[in-house]
């Protein structure tokens, strides 16, 4: 009998796992994907499972029988032989090769399934449903993405074998009824691992920050959402299950609310990732949640091209952009140029909303109150000719392992018309502690996530066909000892500084020493930026190229 775990016991199962692919001596930053694929595979099959058990005949299980993971994982030594494969890995390159061009499903007039060559169109006689036909073709068509041009890196049998029976083993108890990110969790819990170790590069958003953000904004039904670093795609999944929980919420119908939540899931999540193996897994994860047809992109959301197609088109957008200095000049359609992730994206935030729409991003204080020109411009603009509305300022070590970077989420939105006011005053936050340490391991300490349930009560908005409402006319609801008001003319006499400790109005009663680890890591930061710097300067004044 499978045994069910809880995450703890389940993530510590997948860092054994990684062990495995230690032992076929892969590197730790390439058995990350490749455990995800078989993953993926094993827990794709259990949801076909319990369809089939829940809807009987009527079900059409996505994929042939033969790809299923519980026809080849059990034995998958007999199976390889049984398919006139040498080895299992030959078999795997088979399997794998099989779905990257998988074809489409038709019902022919026997009953019998029929999958027809990817390049042929489908047909049917009316025995399948023509909206089941084309959700069928979407799911497959994703298919042959994420397994187009994947070469198998595992090199021994061994491992596979060992794979499939620690996955067999492994059953995961869903508590929340489908709403739990099973992926993105036990993805994260290995990239953390690495995080630890210093061998991998990916940034990743605390689940429990994305909540609350996500509340904050408050998407509502009918609104486009946009993550143009989506990562393995936390902020869509958690988007897409707020919003869906609104539309359950409200509406009876049985009709309209399934055709509201399929046109959620087709037509108002957008991401786009340009990691090309983390592309993979946050599509893996969009399809586990029922979502295959989501419009994640592999590309480039500061290219020229991203710049036109995104320009003015969303009403949410949520993000956690990659901080720190690019690998080279973007040529974009950018007003502010300038070699930093986060001022780049913060334009381009700027650009995609439309108006009336609104935003919560993660941004690396330092663009808040750097004195270079082109970031205090940056953050003019903003001020000027959006409406930023709050300013949660996070503690050092929320983004441990991977960065000890200082960082703020800032709530914006962009007026729907010309004569509406721009920024007024502004609201801070200073959160002390989200309910974990602040090391390396991020251990939990408050099952209530230290301050930021406080931050949502205080949070001074409420949103009415997507304006912002005081939730109380007196402003001075929204104080206390860790939150305050700056006025626009405070902000504009302080060069458009945008950080809260700046407006702090108890801070001279207090005196808070960083700790040694966070001095350190800024000035880590501060000669990334200043090598940048000088690598601009160069440039400008034309004496050729710097050498590392």
């Amino acid at each position: 009998m499978q045994k069910i775990v809880d995450f703890k016991s389940f993530g510590e199962n997948l860092w054994r796992i990684a062990d495995v692919f230690r032992d076929d001596t892969l590197k730790t930053t390439e058995y990350l994907e490749e455990f995800s694929y078989f993953f993926f595979l094993k827990l794709w099959d259990d949801r076909e499972q319990s369809l089939e058990e829940e809807l009987g005949e009527s079900y059409i299980p996505y994929l042939p029988k033969e790809y299923r993971f519980y026809s080849w994982a059990e034995n998958p030594d007999q199976y390889a032989k049984s398919q006139k494969c040498d080895s299992i890995v030959s078999f795997i390159n088979k399997l794998f090769d099989h779905l990257a061009h998988i074809g489409d499903v038709v019902r022919l007039k026997n009953g019998e399934l029929k999958r027809l060559p990817p390049e042929k169109p489908a047909v049917t006689d009316g025995a399948i449903p023509s909206d089941k036909i084309q959700k069928i073709e979407r799911n497959l068509e994703l298919f042959r993405k994420l397994f187009r041009n994947h070469i198998l890196r595992v090199r021994y049998d061994p491992t596979i074998r060992e794979l499939c029976k620690r996955l067999i083993d492994l059953k995961i108890e869903e508590a929340t009824e489908g709403k739990w990110d099973v992926l993105g969790r036990a993805y994260e819990f290995v990239v953390q691992k690495l995080g630890e170790q210093k061998q991998y590069g990916q940034y990743f958003t605390p689940r429990h920050i994305v909540d609350y953000m996500i509340k904050a904004i408050d998407p509502e039904p009918g609104d486009m959402i946009y993550d143009p670093a989506a990562g393995t795609c936390g902020f869509l999944v958690r988007a897409f299950e707020y919003v869906g929980g609104k539309i359950k919420a409200r509406q009876k119908d049985y009709a309209i609310r399934e055709q509201m939540l399929r046109e959620l899931k087709e037509k108002h999540l957008y991401g786009i990732e340009k990691a090309p193996d983390v592309f993979k897994l946050g599509l893996m994860n969009m399809i586990l949640h029922g979502d295959g047809s989501t419009h994640m992109e592999e590309d480039d959301s500061l290219s020229s091209r991203a710049q036109d197609i995104h320009k003015a088109k969303y009403n949410i957008i949520l993000a956690n952009p990659p901080f720190g200095p690019t690998a080279q000049q973007r040529t974009a359609q950018f007003e502010h140029h300038i070699k930093l992730y986060e001022a780049l994206f913060a334009q381009h935030f700027m650009s995609s909303l439309a108006p009336g729409g609104r935003s919560a991003v993660v941004i690396k204080e330092g663009l808040l109150f750097d004195s270079k020109r082109v970031l205090r411009a940056i953050c003019k603009k903003w001020v000027e000719q959006f409406q930023i509305l709050a300013i949660l300022s996070l503690p050092n070590g929320v983004f441990n392992p991977y960065s000890g970077a200082k960082t703020s989420i800032v709530f914006f939105r962009k007026p729907l018309r010309k004569d509406e006011p721009r920024t007024e005053r502004v609201w801070f936050y200073e959160l002390k502690s989200d309910g974990r340490d602040l090391g390396a391991t991020r251990r939990l300490i408050d099952d209530h996530d230290g301050d930021l349930p406080d931050f949502f009560k205080k949070f001074p908005y409420r949103f009415e066909k997507g304006r912002p409402v005081l939730k109380a006319l007196d402003i001075s609801k929204f104080e206390s000892e860790q939150s305050w008001w700056a006025t626009i003319e405070e902000i504009s006499r302080n060069d458009y500084n945008l950080t809260a400790n700046r407006y702090c109005p108890h801070r001279a009663k207090t005196v808070e020493h960083e700790r040694p680890q966070v001095l350190i890591n800024r000035l880590l930061e501060l000669e990334d930026e200043v090598k940048t710097d000088l690598e601009d300067l160069l440039e400008m004044i034309g004496t050729g190229e710097v050498t590392p």
